[in-house]
């Protein structure tokens, strides 16, 4: 007899450290697992694939949160998320977005980008020591996407605040610490976003508010407040939450890749494909909540009508069958594309943002910070955070 599908148990804290170790033994094992909660986990490239180009295949994330908690706001922003919302809604909020925040707007930024890192760095430079995270990942993302929007200065650390309440309310064990401040981040923002909006109606600036608001007169359709300022939400946390993780777990695999680094610091125009390697590596989503409303299947696993399921992003950017040595870290590679900004429909929104900050910031900071050296062993990953992210990332550098 084929053996029978593994169980990956999310809620083991050991999970939470090496994921990639549960999801290659299940994957040996059959090409589909189990969670412990009982939705099926898609775990090959080739699956996934076929699953994610399959048209009556719907984004739902919504028990990730319901789990928990059944009503009020945390869950009422939640379903109103972008990677919650389907079809012909789903296309008309995220094509007014896409006139608003365009790649010419990313692009405009890119100076910036390099001039946050340099100002950001030089606070740390007489002591040679900061923690990637918190001192600098943290900060850069949330003040660039501010920026864009056109956050007043002085309103920057409340939407760092709210953006960082949110981030640790979407985690699969969620104390009732993490709701409230879920809860008042959503209530928080919320408030500060209609107020600005309110400000640019009157006041248009060149700036992703304005923008996003003549978008919304020029398609002529009913956009309400609460769809803008959902939207501005989704910016705001994408913007800051997704790069602050991504950013640091960027430094964390080049200084322990020396070679790799070495690389990258030799021919800058490595950057995109570095990038694209730290998240086929280390995925900050590690799986996507999927349903249909017929049945399907993958590997002979019946995936049932109406039933949600699990495409491992985390397990097919690591298949044998599609990357050769799938667990090296190689900023030279090529081949097929990976899974970790989405796809289709429900591609990130910010994919833009993200590869330019990633390619523009990265190098920056080894330029500014020479023989960086971790003072941790190994990075220890926030437990049960819907957002892969590390805990902390103290080092030691050279001022350049």
């Amino acid at each position: 007899m084929p053996p029978e599908p593994a169980v990956i148990d999310m809620t083991d804290p050991a999970y939470w450290q090496d994921p990639h170790r549960f999801m290659r033994a299940a994957r040996e094992q059959h090409p589909v697992a189990f969670a412990t909660t009982g939705e099926p986990i898609v775990l090959r490239y080739a699956d996934i694939e076929r699953l994610a180009s399959d048209h009556r295949v719907e984004s739902n994330a919504l028990a990730f949160v319901e789990r928990s908690v059944e009503s009020g706001p945390l869950v009422e922003w939640w379903r109103r998320m972008l990677t919650n919302v389907n079809g012909p809604e789903h296309r008309r909020l995220r094509g007014l977005v896409s006139r608003a925040f365009t790649p010419r707007s990313v692009d405009a930024k890119r100076p910036r980008m390099r001039e946050l890192t340099r100002e950001i760095l030089a606070r740390h430079r007489d002591t040679g020591e900061l923690d990637v995270l918190h001192d600098f990942s943290h900060e850069l993302p949330i003040r660039l996407i501010c920026e864009l929007l056109g956050v007043p200065g002085e309103h920057h650390d409340d939407f760092s605040h709210w953006s960082t309440g949110l981030g640790s309310a979407l985690s699969s064990v969620l104390t009732p610490e993490l709701r409230k401040a879920g809860e008042d981040a959503v209530a928080g923002m919320s408030a500060g976003i209609a107020a600005l909006l309110e400000k640019r109606r009157s006041a248009p600036c060149d700036d992703l508010l304005s923008a996003l608001l003549r978008a919304a007169d020029e398609l002529d359709e009913d956009f309400s407040e609460e769809d803008l300022v959902v939207l501005v939400i989704n910016l705001v946390f994408g913007g800051h939450d997704t790069s602050r993780a991504m950013l640091a777990v960027g430094v964390a695999l080049l200084c322990s890749h020396p070679g790799e680094l070495d690389r990258l610091l030799r021919d800058p125009s490595l950057a995109q494909r570095a990038g694209d390697e730290v998240l086929r590596c280390e995925p900050l989503v590690q799986v996507m909540s999927r349903e249909c409303p017929a049945d399907l299947e993958a590997a002979g696993v019946r995936l049932p009508a109406g039933q949600p399921f699990m495409l491992a992003i985390i397990a097919a950017n690591r298949d044998p069958e599609v990357f050769d040595a799938p667990d090296r870290f190689d900023i030279t590679r090529e081949g097929p594309h990976s899974f970790s900004l989405g796809w289709g429909a429900h591609r990130c929104l910010g994919a833009a943002l993200a590869r330019a900050e990633f390619e523009e910031v990265i190098p920056e900071f080894f330029r500014c910070c020479r023989n960086v050296e971790l003072l941790v062993e190994r990075p220890e990953w926030v437990p049960f955070a819907n957002l892969r992210r590390i805990e902390r990332l103290p080092v030691r550098f050279e001022p350049a």
